[in-house]
């Protein structure tokens, strides 16, 4: 089928008959109907491009949607991870606070068992020493024990005057 334009219609000849449609009511009536061809050409056009507008807004919008998602999901995975480290980062902590506590632990214990046996070897020490101090008051004591013995026994240097004189 032939689409008609509104100027095809105005100008649109027929073939004139005796007594045929009177010409002025079918001039009058084409231009009407070229006249209302002519609004619906121009509405469909109008509708067209708002049409292809709409699309491309919608186009638009849905690109938009896909990256807003695309965002989203972007920022879904970035928490995601940023959790999942933080996690690893805390059971790092964790673990080297344990060892850092096993190490402090195993150190103070051997620091208690140092300070033990030093403290074992100095109560040897003094009582080896108390031992030879006795030993040595002791030996004094017998040391002036015999001196009061020799001093008892000795006779006055007066007396040993007297016997080289005579």
């Amino acid at each position: 089928m032939q689409q008609l334009t509104p100027l095809e219609i105005q100008k649109q000849e027929f073939a004139r008959g005796f007594k045929g449609y009177s010409l002025d009511e079918v001039r009058g009536y084409l231009h009407l109907i070229a006249e209302e061809m002519e609004g619906l050409l121009r509405d469909i056009d109008r509708l067209a491009r708002e049409n292809g507008r709409m699309r491309e807004e919608l186009a638009d919008h849905s690109e938009r949607e896909k990256i807003l998602k695309d965002t989203l999901m972007s920022a879904q995975r970035v928490s995601e991870e940023v959790k999942q480290n933080a996690r690893k980062e805390a059971e790092l902590i964790v673990k080297d606070a344990e060892l850092l506590s096993e190490r402090m632990t195993h150190q103070a214990m051997q620091r208690v068992a140092d300070l033990q046996r030093t403290i074992g070897e100095l109560k040897l020490e003094r009582k080896a020493m108390r031992n030879k101090l006795q030993s040595t008051i002791d030996t004094f004591q017998q040391m002036l024990m015999l001196d009061l013995e020799q001093e008892a026994n000795d006779l006055p240097i007066t007396h040993m005057f007297r016997k080289a004189q005579e």
